[in-house]
Formats: structure tokens, sequence, C-alpha cells
């Protein structure tokens, strides 16, 4: 079952496009990462899906039900991360907890949220006034998880953690999907999006510029070679590497997805770094960097944030 469907989802702030012709599918209990720059219209996506704003043209159905206005009954079978959390300050973080349960209508909650607050490591005594934004945000995922629902959605679910309350964070979240819940994860740390999602979507000025699995994005079959050769000097005009292989593309350190060389050098003199970029035989391109001496090497896949770089790029120059 589809339980997120966007159907020429639409929405216009004024003259302003949000989002525009959106097509999306989530099924049920995948991990879907949902990624772009800043204003590509995330949060806007986000915002419909939970009801806060509606669309101004198209549709969207969740949990196979289309919405048509404010409805409370599918909005209690989700729960949401938002980036930001704000709270009464009056309560301590047990009473906040308990209050978010009564509204649910869950009932003896004080275990469960007994055994999340000693995996985040939260102090329910303390007053909420009293949180750091950290704890806030853990306040927040015991709050999203309390009631069981059916989906998730993440809005930068990591955004004020330590890298260990992270870790714990994830593995709440995989433990929950391996028992059935959809997870909707929008999120600017493309290495989380690359470690736990099923597929993922990149969207830009509103529209949906690719899908895929994780495994399946365009690009990922190609790698890096970060090379520091003994001899010094430009190799790439000394020994003509821009040519030795139709399937190898070189760089420059300074335009090569923001990598730059070395202590400073861009690798057109001095004893500088070279950057290739290689697709194709990497036996062979191997081979004819290795007939020069070599001081040190590299070889690395492209991380999904440089393969998103390279997608909205050329999906930019197409545009234009």
């Amino acid at each position: 079952m589809s339980v997120i469907q966007l159907n020429q989802l639409t929405k216009y702030y004024g003259a302003v496009k949000g989002v525009e012709n959106l097509n999306l599918t989530v099924e049920q209990g995948e991990i879907f990462g949902f990624i772009g720059p800043n204003g590509a219209g995330k949060s806007t996506t986000i915002r419909m899906l939970m009801q806060l704003i509606f669309p101004t043209a198209g549709s969207f159905s969740i949990f196979g039900t289309k919405i048509t206005g404010d409805m409370p009954e599918i909005r209690r079978r989700i729960g949401f991360l938002p980036c930001e959390v704000n709270y009464y300050y009056g309560l301590s973080g047990r009473q906040m907890l308990e209050y978010s349960a009564a509204v649910h209508g869950v009932r003896n909650p004080g275990k469960m949220i007994e055994s999340y607050a000693e995996r985040l490591d939260l102090n329910l005594e303390k007053s909420v006034k009293s949180y750091s934004q950290g704890n806030r945000k853990k306040l927040a995922i015991i709050q999203s998880l309390l009631h069981d629902p059916e989906l998730l959605i993440l809005d930068e679910p990591t955004s004020g953690l330590d890298p260990l309350m992270q870790t714990r964070f994830f593995e709440i979240v995989k433990e929950k999907n391996n028992q059935g819940m959809t997870v909707f994860l929008s999120s600017h740390v493309l290495s989380e999006v690359e470690k736990h999602c099923d597929r993922v979507g990149f969207i830009r000025d509103g529209g949906l510029i690719h899908l895929s699995d994780i495994g399946d994005v365009p690009g990922r079959e190609s790698v890096f070679i970060e090379v520091r050769f003994s001899e010094e000097g430009n190799l790439i005009e000394k020994y003509g590497f821009k040519s030795i292989d139709p399937q190898v593309i070189y760089e420059k350190p300074d335009e090569a997805h923001g990598a730059h060389g070395i202590n400073g050098t861009n690798g057109t003199n001095g004893n500088g770094v070279h950057i290739f970029h290689a697709r194709g035989s990497l036996h062979n391109v191997l081979h004819k960097i290795s007939e020069h001496p070599i001081s040190d090497i590299s070889v690395r896949k492209p991380t999904l944030e440089e393969v998103f770089m390279d997608l909205y790029e050329k999906k930019k120059e197409v545009a234009q």
C-alpha cells in the first residue's frame, strides 16, 4: 500500500512557488529520503503532509485517503519531528510527555517514556525551560514516537544532537521501521540518507529532479582518484593525462566539488594533488597513472552529496 502519494502537487505563496507538479509515492515500510538545497520545497511538502497548509493545485493522499482539508483522524496516525521545536517552559519533560500521551489517548505510557528517555539520556525531571537545544530535540523525538505512529515524518531530525545521540536515534528509527513503520526523512546531512534510506528523491526549485533506490543513483559507479606524484609540476599538461582515456575526466581541484589540493596547491604547479574523476575501467586508469612515480594516492566513491550536486548542475544547465 502507498502510504504517501502526491499527484501534481502544487503550492504557491502568492506569486512565489513552493512546489509545482510534484509526483511522488512512498510505499509502506520503507525509509524514504527527501533531499534538496535550501528553498527547494522540502518544508512546504512536509507542511502539506501534516495538514498545516493546503495545496494550490493537485492532490495528495495519506494511507490511501485523499486529503481534502483538516483531517485529524489521519494526522493521529502520523508522528512528526520538526527541525525546530518549542515547548511551554512551565512543564517538566515528564509532564510534557504525559500530556502529549493523554492527547493521543495513550494509556499507561510510563514504561515507554522511561525506556526512550534512558536510551536518549534525557532527564525527565528537569523543566523544559532548562533544556538545551539537544535535550529539547530528544524530548521531541520521544513525543513523536509515543503514540506508535504508522508514518514518521522527520525534518532535519538530528540537528542539535551529538554524534552518540544521532546513532541512538537512528537505532530507534530502524527498530520501529522493522516493526512496519514508514519513515519520510528530510535531511541536509546526506550521509544519513545514504546510510539509512531505501530510496531517495532529489528536489530542486519545487520539482522532483530524480527518484531512485539509493544504490541506483546515477554517478555512484564513478570514482575519484586523488594522486600526489613524486615528480613536481603539472603532469596533466606534461604527460597529457587528460587524453589517456576518453572515460577519464580531469577536474582542477578547486572545481572538483569543493576539493582542494594539499598545502594550498591546486595541482597546476609544484608538487600538488591531481584529481581524476574516472568512469569506466578503473584498471586502465590506474595503469596509466602508475607509469609515473607516486608518493600518495587515494581512490574513493563519490558521496551522495557530490552526486546530488552533479545532478543539480546538470539539470540547471538543461533548464538554461
